[in-house]
C-alpha cells in the first residue's frame, strides 16, 4: 500500500511540477506585459481625444455625467479617472496608468480563458494558455491603447471578463466541471451569469460599441443549446434571456438622457460605411496595431496563417463548440457593429476600429490555438516537428508584430501629436500683442498651455463640437482682441473648419508671416494689418456651371487680391451654391494666367475637402471654398489674369459657363493682378 507520507510528497511535487510549467509562465508573461506597457508611459503628449478625458475627469461627477450625455462615451471612465487623479495627480504617467494596469490584466485573462476552453481533454491547456498570453502581450494594437488615457483598454478588459464569466457559467451550469472539487449546484452558474452581465453593463457604460458584444453572447449561448442535430432551449436560455434583458434596461435611462449625443452631426458628410470597408479597416487596424506603418506584404498570409493554424488546434482536438464559440466572440461583435453603421449612420463617422478593441483578446485566443496541436508520437523528430507546430501562429505573429512594437518605441513619427512641444513652440515665441486661436477646444492644447497666459487662447468655435458655419464668429472673436498677431494652433480644421473661415478671414486683413507644423498640428502665423478686422469685399459673380437639366453650379461671389508678390501666398475665395443635388464630386480650378493664355501657377482641388464631397451639397446653400497657392519665386513681374473653372477629374472634361443666357466657355475670369518682384 502507498503510504500516506508518499501520497503527500506526489502531490507536492505535482504542485511544484505545475507551478513550474504554468504559473511561473504565466506570471513572466504578465509581468512582461505590464512592463511593455509602462515603457516610456509618460514620454508622449497628450493628444485631443487624451485632453478630452482630461478635462471631463476634473469636473464635478454631476456636471461630467451631463457633458458626456452629449458625447459618444458614457460616464464611467471618467468617473474612474476623476478618482484616480485625486490619488495619482495629472501627469501624464498617472493618467494613463489606469489603462496600462487593465490592458495587463486583459493579458491575464486571455491566458485564464484561453486555459479553460481546454481543460478536461489532452493536457494542452497550458501551452494554448501561454501562446495566447505571449501573443496578447506583444499585440501593438493593445500596447497603443494601454498607453493612453482613454477608455477602450479599460472596455477590452470588461469584455473579456464578461465573456469568460459567460463561459464558465455554460460551463458550470452543463456540469462540465473538470475539478469535480467545484461546488455543484444552479447558485455558482448563476453567479456566474451575474457577474457576466454586470461585467457587460460596465463596458457600455465605459463605451457604447460594447453593446455589440451582446449579440456575440447570444450565438454563444446557442451554439451551447446545440445537443446532437438540433437546439434545445432549457433553463439556461431563459436565464440568459433575463441578464440580457437587465442589462439593456438598465442602459435606458441613461440613454433617454444620451440618446442625442453619441451620432451628433459633425456638420460634414462621411464618406459611406459600408460592411467590408468597416471589416477590412479593423482586420488592417489589427495587423499594424493602428500604426501609420509600412505592413509586410505577407501581412494578409500572416494573419491567415495563425488564425489557420488556430482553428485546426480545435479541429485536430475535436473541439467543435469551443471553435464556434470563439469565431461568435469575434464575428459577432464585428458584423453586428459594421450592419448597424451601414443601416442607422451610413454617412456619420460612428465606427473607428478601436471601438471594438474587445475583440482583439478573443484573436488572440484563436491565435493560441495552434499549441493544441501535438502530435503522440516516440520519434524525436515528430516531437520537434510537433513543438514546431504549437509555437507556429507565435513565429507568424511575432514577425508580424515584433516589428511593429519596436517601431512604436523607437520612432517618433509613429507617436500621437506633440501637443507639448507645438505649446512650447507657441509660447516661447508669444509677443505682446498676440493672440492664440485653437480650432475648437483642444483641452490638450490647454493641459500643456500656462495659466498665467491663459487669457491670450482662443477657441474657434468654442466647445469641443460643433463646425464653424460663417465668418461671424471668427471677425468678432477677433475684433474683441484687436491682435497685431494672429498664431493658429490648428488640428483637423478640415473638420472644424471647412470652409477655413478662420484664415481666410485673415487674408484680406493681413499676410502669413510663416508656419511651422508638429505633425498634425498646424500653427500658421499672421500679421494683421487692418483694424478692425473686416470681411473681405467679395464681387458678385452670379455665373452658373453645368448643361442646362444637369448638374448646376452657381459661383455667387468671389474675392482675390489685387497684388501679389512672387515667392508669396495667393488667394482667391469662391462662394457656391449649387442648384439641385449633384451627381458627381468636380473639381474647382483657380488659374493665374500670363500673356500668353498658360498658367504661371495654380490651384485644383475639390471644394471645401474631401469631407463635405459636392455630392453631399444642399440644394440652396452657400458655401466658401478657399483657395490658397504659392506664386513662383522667379515669376515676373507683370499683370495676371486670374480664372476659375469646373471640370470632371475622371474625365477633365470641363463645365460649360453661363451669365444668363450667354456661353462664358469654360474659363471665367475673375479679374487681374499685379505681381511684383520680392
Amino acid at each position: 500500500m502507498i503510504s500516506a507520507r508518499h501520497r503527500e510528497d506526489t502531490k507536492a511535487q505535482s504542485r511544484t511540477n505545475q507551478f513550474l510549467r504554468v504559473f511561473a509562465p504565466s506570471w513572466f508573461i504578465v509581468l512582461v506585459a505590464f512592463a511593455i506597457r509602462l515603457w516610456a508611459l509618460g514620454a508622449q503628449s497628450l493628444w485631443f481625444d487624451e485632453g478630452w478625458s482630461w478635462h471631463l475627469a476634473r469636473m464635478p461627477l454631476a456636471e461630467m455625467a451631463l457633458t458626456t450625455a452629449g458625447d459618444r462615451s458614457p460616464p464611467l471612465y471618467y468617473a474612474l479617472l476623476h478618482a484616480w487623479i485625486r490619488l495619482a495627480g495629472q501627469s501624464e504617467f498617472a493618467m494613463r496608468f489606469i489603462s496600462a494596469l487593465a490592458d495587463t490584466a486583459t493579458v491575464a485573462l486571455v491566458m485564464a480563458f484561453a486555459g479553460a476552453l481546454w481543460r478536461g481533454g489532452r493536457n494542452v491547456a497550458p501551452a494554448v494558455s501561454l501562446i495566447a498570453g505571449a501573443i496578447y502581450a506583444v499585440c501593438p494594437f493593445a500596447v497603443w491603447y494601454a498607453q493612453e488615457t482613454r477608455m477602450y483598454a479599460l472596455v477590452a478588459t470588461l469584455c473579456t471578463a464578461s465573456s469568460y464569466a459567460l463561459w464558465r457559467w455554460l460551463r458550470d451550469a452543463d456540469g462540465d466541471r473538470p475539478d469535480r472539487s467545484e461546488p455543484s449546484g444552479r447558485r455558482p452558474a448563476v453567479r456566474s451569469l451575474v457577474a457576466s452581465a454586470t461585467l457587460l453593463g460596465l463596458a457600455i457604460y465605459s463605451h457604447y460599441y460594447a453593446i455589440f458584444l451582446l449579440p456575440a453572447h447570444f450565438l454563444v449561448v446557442l451554439i451551447a443549446s446545440w445537443k446532437g442535430k438540433h437546439f434545445q432551449f432549457s433553463i439556461l436560455n431563459f436565464q440568459f434571456l433575463i441578464a440580457a434583458v437587465c442589462v439593456v434596461t438598465s442602459l435606458i435611462p441613461w440613454l433617454l438622457v444620451a440618446s442625442t449625443g453619441f451620432a451628433y452631426d459633425d456638420g460634414f458628410s462621411f464618406p459611406l460605411n459600408t460592411i467590408d470597408g468597416r471589416l477590412l479597416e479593423w482586420v488592417r487596424s489589427l495587423a499594424s496595431g493602428g500604426l501609420a506603418h509600412p505592413l509586410p506584404a505577407a501581412w494578409p498570409w500572416l494573419v491567415a496563417g495563425a488564425s489557420a493554424l488556430g482553428v485546426a488546434g480545435f479541429a485536430i482536438n475535436r473541439r467543435w463548440r469551443e471553435l464556434a464559440l470563439m469565431l461568435a466572440l469575434i464575428i459577432g461583435p464585428l458584423l453586428a457593429a459594421t450592419i448597424a453603421v451601414r443601416l442607422v449612420y451610413p454617412y456619420r463617422s460612428v465606427f473607428h476600429p478601436r471601438y471594438l478593441i474587445y475583440v482583439v483578446p478573443t484573436v488572440c485566443m484563436l491565435f493560441g490555438a495552434a499549441g493544441a496541436l501535438t502530435v503522440a508520437h516516440r520519434s524525436s523528430l515528430v516531437a520537434r516537428a510537433s513543438l514546431i507546430l504549437r509555437v507556429s501562429s507565435c513565429l507568424l505573429i511575432g514577425a508580424l508584430w515584433l516589428p511593429l512594437l519596436g517601431a512604436y518605441f523607437t520612432d517618433p513619427a509613429l507617436w500621437r501629436d506633440d501637443t507639448r512641444g507645438a505649446v512650447q513652440h507657441v509660447v516661447e515665441a508669444i509677443e505682446p500683442g498676440d493672440v492664440v486661436v485653437m480650432s475648437r477646444d483642444n483641452f490638450a492644447v490647454t493641459y500643456y498651455w500656462p495659466s498665467e497666459q491663459a487669457s491670450l487662447l482662443v477657441a474657434l468655435p468654442p466647445g469641443l463640437h460643433g463646425v464653424l458655419q460663417s465668418d461671424e464668429a471668427v471677425i468678432g472673436a477677433l475684433n474683441n482682441r484687436q491682435p497685431e498677431r494672429v498664431r493658429l494652433m490648428l488640428w483637423q480644421d478640415d473638420v472644424v473648419d471647412p470652409q477655413r473661415f478662420i484664415e481666410s478671414t485673415l487674408w484680406p486683413n493681413g499676410y502669413e508671416i510663416g508656419e511651422f507644423n508638429f505633425a498634425r498640428i498646424r500653427l500658421p502665423l499672421y500679421r494683421v494689418e487692418r483694424r478692425p478686422i473686416a470681411r473681405a469685399s467679395f464681387q458678385e459673380a452670379n455665373i452658373t456651371f453645368g448643361e442646362p437639366g444637369r448638374d448646376r453650379l452657381v459661383l455667387r461671389r468671389y474675392w482675390q487680391p489685387k497684388r501679389a508678390t512672387a515667392g508669396d501666398w495667393f488667394y482667391a475665395i469662391l462662394e457656391w451654391e449649387a442648384q439641385q443635388p449633384m451627381s458627381m464630386d468636380y473639381k474647382v480650378f483657380v488659374h493665374v494666367v500670363g500673356v500668353d493664355g498658360r498658367p504661371a501657377f495654380q490651384n485644383d482641388k475639390l471644394p471645401l475637402n474631401a469631407l463635405l464631397p459636392m455630392t453631399r451639397w444642399q440644394p440652396g446653400e452657400v458655401l466658401r471654398d478657399a483657395h490658397a497657392m504659392v506664386a513662383p519665386a522667379d515669376l515676373p513681374a507683370g499683370v495676371y489674369r486670374v480664372v476659375t473653372g469646373v471640370y470632371d477629374p475622371a474625365t477633365g472634361r470641363r463645365l460649360p459657363a453661363y451669365s444668363g443666357d450667354r456661353e462664358l466657355g469654360t474659363a471665367v475670369s475673375l479679374g487681374t493682378v499685379a505681381v511684383q518682384s520680392p
